[in-house]
């Protein structure tokens, strides 16, 4: 891992609303990053899809 994905792991560790999402960080390479969101009733919203706020939250971090 080169330094550059270092700092983006470390950054993304330290995100509480990743944690709490159960997002994960799957992959770093030079501009791209893969985080996935496991699928959690607990992120659904009133008709049993993942709401739009949690999915949207990942992409702002993947951007970010």
């Amino acid at each position: 891992m080169n330094e550059i994905q270092e700092r983006i792991a470390l950054s993304f560790k330290s995100q509480g609303l990743m944690a709490t999402l159960g997002a994960q960080l799957v992959s770093v390479t030079d501009g791209e990053v893969q985080i996935a969101l496991p699928f959690s009733e607990q992120l659904c919203q009133q008709h049993g899809y993942v709401h739009a706020g949690a999915i949207t939250s990942v992409l702002d971090s993947a951007c970010g």
